[in-house]
């Protein structure tokens, strides 16, 4: 049993009038308990518009024991001042460091934190029941109560235009003992840059509400819940995340969700469990299905403060959408699109462009490092959407484009202007150049033709034909293919050698794009004539 330090004496000559008005309407108090919260959602089709207050807790959870989840603590504040409480999650780092969100700790809808005259933070440990606690007071029996000495937050902390950095390190005033008859324990972070992949299961508890504000039981009993949730991407909660994607993550439950009185709580992965996130904020009245959004500890913009630093490094924020450009005037099959990133602050050093259908299977087709993408004539009726993840030190962000016009089948035929042929002896070169509007692949074909002499074929004599003494003379076309040396700009060289003198020899030239469209066959002639003997002069005698 662990007995609290005095408080200020400013604070303990109040205490007393405020307690009483606490302990008559403690229910009520702690169940309907706020802090300064993040936006609340409202009615419209994004539940994360809106403001108002917001504290988040478990709908539909189970009933747990601290021993389940040692690292959970109760964070209590007294506003002196307004004769009220507020009640939020944390977890254990160590014995004297406790984890939890940044609005735990300010004035309502604000920044702006309590100064230790105002308020006092009170942190309980090894508790599965919050409700029972009193400063002052011995702590009930099994559980140990301590006051916050000081709070750092990040000083990229903030609720409007919209939240971010939302975490704050608590000391104690005296050191937490540590260990499993206490049912305490300090839980390790997930490794910077380790996000939980999506799909991935998650855990989460607190002592918040039980339902939702419709329900029975909008105030908390007090007991400790927990429940599972499912990691989600960043873009799939991309109503929730907005501009800071780096910096918070997202995880929904078709059957729970956090509610009023889980802020600050710890979101764990894995057995031994790691935290991964801190409960931030949800939707208006705790609705289940609606993804949960929860501060990002993997992010090194949050973790780096976690670990000390008073100037983490900064994720990068999109300050204009990534959009996807076609070559035409709309896409088409066989013809590449190209995802730009849009701009983004703080220098992005790395991106990753995923292009997926724009419908209900979203099926990605490509992602990786590489922003162009050929549609293939599978997608014909497709539209399209890219998604852009932008890397620096401080973290990944996500954005995504407007979505495509749907793939269109090409029913435009590529381009082929013939150039100069140029011939010396029995060699020739004929410039072309090919080109598509759509900018599809191009397949260029040049042939020479000309005519041969060649053996007749026999014909069967008759036994009464005289023997013929001329030897009739017959004739086939060859047809030689050119060597092609493609330049810029749909520029072409097509070379043959060994063509015959003095024979008509006709150049074509056949061009067709990855759709299999044809354009107009192209042809010139050309006659090549041995060259003139030079005459020697004679010697003078």
């Amino acid at each position: 049993m662990r007995l609290l330090l005095p408080l200020s004496t400013s604070f303990r000559r109040r205490l007393t009038t405020v307690l009483a008005a606490c302990v008559a309407a403690l229910a009520l108090a702690l169940g309907s308990a706020v802090s300064s919260q993040p936006a609340q959602a409202s009615s419209g089709s994004n539940p994360f518009e809106g403001s108002g207050p917001l504290v988040p807790q478990i709908i539909n959870g189970r009933e747990s024991s601290i021993s389940e989840f040692p690292w959970q603590v109760y964070v209590l504040l007294i506003d002196e001042g307004a004769g009220a409480e507020s009640s939020c999650g944390g977890s254990i780092l160590n014995a004297t460091t406790i984890l939890t969100a940044a609005h735990c700790t300010d004035h309502e809808g604000t920044t702006t934190p309590y100064t230790e005259e105002e308020a006092a933070i009170f942190v309980v440990a090894g508790a599965s029941q919050g409700l029972t606690f009193r400063p002052v007071f011995p702590s009930p029996a099994g559980y140990q109560g301590d006051r916050v000495k000081s709070v750092r937050r990040d000083p990229y902390y903030a609720v409007s235009p919209e939240i971010k950095d939302d975490v704050a390190v608590l000391t104690l005033e005296e050191p937490l003992e540590l260990s499993p008859e206490k049912n305490t324990q300090a839980i390790s972070l997930v490794p910077a840059g380790a996000t939980p992949a999506p799909g991935a299961s998650l855990s989460i508890s607190g002592y918040g509400k039980e339902e939702g504000a419709e329900g029975p039981g909008h105030n908390s009993n007090g007991n400790l819940y927990s429940t599972t949730l499912t990691a989600i991407s960043s873009d799939a909660c991309r109503a929730g995340v907005g501009l800071n994607s780096a910096v918070l993550l997202c995880a929904v439950s078709s059957t729970s969700s956090t509610c009023q009185g889980d802020s600050g709580g710890p979101l764990t992965e894995g057995s031994p469990a790691v935290q991964v996130g801190i409960v931030d904020f949800g939707a208006k009245e705790c609705p289940v299905g609606v993804p949960d959004v929860f501060t990002n500890i993997a992010a090194p913009e949050i973790r780096d403060f976690i670990e000390g630093s008073e100037s983490p490094p900064v994720a990068a924020r999109l300050t204009s959408p990534p959009t996807i450009k076609s070559v035409g005037a709309a896409p088409v099959d066989f013809s590449p699109l190209t995802c730009e990133p849009g701009a983004w602050s703080d220098s992005p050093t790395s991106f990753t462009y995923t292009i997926q259908e724009e419908n209900t299977s979203a099926q990605v087709l490509q992602s990786g490092p590489g922003n162009i993408f050929t549609a293939p004539s599978t997608l014909v009726g497709a539209p399209l959407v890219c998604i852009v993840q932008a890397g620096n030190p401080g973290g990944v962000s996500t954005a995504r484009s407007a979505t495509a016009s749907a793939i269109a089948a090409d029913t435009t035929p590529p381009t082929a202007t013939l150039g100069a042929l140029k011939c010396h002896l029995q060699a020739c070169t004929l410039a072309f150049t090919a080109t598509d509007p759509n900018g599809v692949a191009t397949s260029e074909q040049a042939s020479a033709a000309y005519s041969v002499v060649t053996k007749c074929p026999k014909k069967k004599k008759k036994k009464h034909e005289k023997k013929r003494v001329k030897q009739p003379v017959c004739h086939s076309t060859l047809t030689v293919p050119l060597a092609l040396t493609a330049g810029s700009g749909g520029a072409f060289q097509a070379t043959v050698s060994r063509l015959p003198y003095g024979e008509t020899i006709t150049f074509v030239l056949n061009v067709s794009n990855a759709a299999g469209i044809q354009a107009a066959p192209l042809s010139t002639h050309a006659t090549l004539h041995k060259p003139k003997p030079k005459h020697r002069k004679s010697k003078k005698h």
